[in-house]
This record gives C-alpha cells, structure tokens and sequence, in this order.
C-alpha cells in the first residue's frame, strides 16, 4: 500500500467511526445507558475536547481510565483525581467515574490527611462531586444510592459538622431531579428551609428517593436498599437515644419498626423467579432478626419511659401485635418522660 491509499483507508476509516458513534452506537446506548446521550450532560466547555476526539473517546477514555485505576492502586490519589477529572468532562454519562471522584475524595483523600478541618473538606468535595453527578445523571440510581452511602457511613464519622449545616441548597435539587420522574404522590418533599438534618436522616431520605426512582424506572430494586433505608431511621434514633432524647428515639424506632413490616411483605409476597425467591428467602429472615431486636429494644424502652406500669405494659402490647401507628398516637400523648434517668441505656442484645 502507498501513502495514498494509507490515507485514503485512514479517512474512510474515521468517517465510519463517526458514523457508528452517531448513528447505531447512539441507539444502543440509549438501551443500555439510563441517562441518553452523552452530549445532553455536556456543559460548555465541556464540548470542545469531546467533538475533536469522535468516534475515539471511548478509546480515549477507557485509557485514562485504567491509567486512573492505576494510580489509585499505587496510592497516588491526587493523580487519579486528575485523571478521573478528565474523563468525565468527556463522559459525563459514565457514571462510575463519578462514583470513582466522590469515594477518593471522600474516603482515600480524607484518610491520607491528619488535619481535621482538612478530611472535612474533602468529604464535602466527595460528597458535592457526588451530587454534581446525581444532576448530570438524573436517571442515575447507583450515584443517588452511593450518595446515600457516603452521608450513612462516611458520614457517621463527621455527624456534629454534617447537623450544623443546611443541606437544603445541595440536596433539593437532586430530590426535585428525581420528582421530576415520578408520580405526583410519590414525590419527595424538599429539606425544611433553615432545618439541619443529621448523616442518618439525609441517608433516609436519599434512600427512599433510591427506592422510588427504581420503581419508576422499573429498574429492579436491590433487597439490601430495602434494608439500609430501615437501618438509616434506627440509626438515627440510636443518635437521639445518645444524647438523652429517649422519647423521640422511641418514635424513630416505631417508624423504623413499621418499615420491616414493609420489607417483610415483599420478601413473603410471589417470587418473580427462583434467583429472587432465594434473595427474598435470606432477606426475610434478616428483617425478620432485625424487626425483633429492635421490638425488644424499644418495648425496654417504652416501660422506662412510661410514668405509671399500665402506660408501658399498653404500649408494650400494641408493639408485640405490631400496631405500630396506635403505639405512636400513644406516646404523642401525656404520661411519658422525654428521658430515662440513667445517663445511657445499654442493652443486652447491643455489643
């Protein structure tokens, strides 16, 4: 071959490629991919470098992005941020480049430094790099379902800073992002203006807003979403309980309480297939564990808090026959201390 027929292949060559990443390529990854077309996230400035490159950037992309993995590998985290960085001005739609940034940030970055103010600052860029791509991405349950992540585990270790601060301004955007595709009576309502909201409480709210945007989708629902949302609402309790707010612990373990109920009657409801009958089978008996250390939990603590023995011994009855809303009503009336007189509880079922 000569040079002109070299470069005549060569043009050819990259026309064809054009036209597969805009014409059939482009119609299979609206099959395959959640969030459409790549250049409906582009922002920008973001278009340039994306246009130049065509039919190469995956080529381009899946490069960086083991040169990316690379260096997480080798503890230069900083570098595959920068790397990372690049690849999803290229592929905002690439939804696990974005889950990459958050976690480094969040976890790797802020486990290399000593200083406090300085591991509170990357978890917040963790934490606003992953909420960028939960809005590049509406359509994303896995970056809604690992930003919920982040605030339940991640989170706990910075529980005082994340309750002093307003979510509102970064979170309602993403919830109104995922109202925007579901029905008017299962939309989410946006943060109170002015309220702080603990690790726990906004990791349930992610959850639930995890949960709905599946069902809209028809995306199939991981059993254990199902679970981390009833954990995040004990857990949240558990916080109150430690500061002494007894009564108001009780309440959060009541509505975590009913939600096993929930999680019960989709693990005894018809299994779609054998592989789901065996998911159902092992999360069912999990919630059913759960349902009960926490009953027993709770009763305990109903029968502290009550001023007289019937009080207790009534609402103790409603829980063993899971009438979870009369027990609520029950404690939202009088006879009822808003704190036990010991400094904690310990339990017995508890490490």
């Amino acid at each position: 071959m000569n040079s002109r027929v070299c470069v005549i292949a060569a043009v050819l060559c990259f026309a064809a490629a054009q036209w597969l990443a805009s014409g059939p390529l482009t119609r299979l990854r609206g099959d395959v991919v959640a969030n459409g077309d790549v250049f409906g996230a582009l922002q920008p400035g973001e278009f340039a470098g994306t246009l130049m490159l065509g039919g190469f950037r995956g080529v381009a992309c899946d490069l960086m992005w083991m040169r990316a993995q690379k260096a997480q590998d080798a503890g230069r985290y900083y570098e595959s941020v920068a790397i990372a960085q690049a690849i999803r001005r290229m592929q905002p739609r690439f939804e696990q480049i974005w889950e990459f940034l958050a976690y480094n940030m969040a976890y790797n970055i802020a486990a290399e430094t000593e200083d406090p103010e300085a591991k509170w600052a990357w978890f917040l860029a963790g934490a606003e790099f992953n909420i960028e791509g939960c809005l590049r991405n509406p359509n994303s349950d896995r970056l809604l379902r690992h930003l919920a992540w982040i605030f339940h585990h991640k989170g706990d270790d910075m529980k005082s800073r994340i309750a002093a601060r307003s979510w509102k301004p970064l979170l309602d955007p993403v919830l109104a992002g995922v109202n925007r595709l579901l029905p008017a009576d299962q939309r989410s309502a946006p943060l109170t203006e002015g309220m702080t909201q603990g690790n726990f409480r906004i990791s349930e709210r992610l959850y639930d807003a995890t949960l709905r945007l599946c069902a809209a989708r028809g995306v199939h629902v991981r059993p254990i979403d199902r679970a981390m949302a009833v954990h995040a609402i004990e857990k949240d309790g558990n916080q109150l309980r430690n500061r002494g707010q007894h009564l108001a612990a009780l309440i959060r373990y009541l509505a975590a309480l009913k939600r096993w109920d929930e999680v019960l009657a989709w693990a005894r409801s018809t299994p779609d297939h054998d592989d789901d009958a065996e998911q159902r089978r092992i999360h069912g008996g999990t919630a059913e564990h759960n349902q009960g250390r926490l009953r027993r939990k709770a009763q305990l603590l109903a029968e502290q808090l009550a001023e007289n023995p019937a009080t207790g011994a009534a609402a103790k009855q409603l829980m063993s026959g899971s009438r979870w809303d009369e027990a609520t009503t029950l404690l939202a009336g009088s006879g009822w201390r808003q704190t036990v007189a010991q400094v904690r509880v310990r339990w017995l079922d508890e490490p």
